[in-house]
């Protein structure tokens, strides 16, 4: 089995009037995503759309204060969920979104903005 991974953006799943074009942007995307999925499926080859949160990075760290520092994920964590689809044991899962974000169920910039 060989496995296509793509990183994209919650926006899509979290709508918020200033994220329309990065959100339809990732809309897209998901929509590539899934057509392949149909498309290669048969051929043994996965296509998956990883939808990581927050992820801590040193650009990443300069945004946001110490308050959100609990809903960022490590790199490492998003790199073993894509380590995992690519891998054999992952070999039913095609044509999907993953959310990797802790459970956020509001952007976070909406959330410092409603503070």
């Amino acid at each position: 089995m060989r496995a296509i991974s793509r990183t994209a953006s919650p926006s899509m799943s979290r709508r918020s009037y200033w994220e329309i074009a990065p959100g339809a942007a990732n809309a897209a995307g998901q929509n590539l995503t899934l057509a392949l999925a149909a498309q290669y499926g048969k051929d043994n080859i996965s296509f998956v759309a990883v939808n990581p949160g927050p992820v801590r990075t040193e650009r990443w760290a300069g945004l946001v204060d110490a308050m959100a520092r609990d809903m960022e994920i490590t790199r490492e964590e998003a790199a073993s969920l894509v380590a995992y689809l690519a891998s054999d044991l992952a070999h039913f899962i095609n044509g999907t979104m993953i959310e990797i974000d802790g459970g956020q169920q509001k952007p976070l910039m909406d959330r410092f903005r409603d503070r």
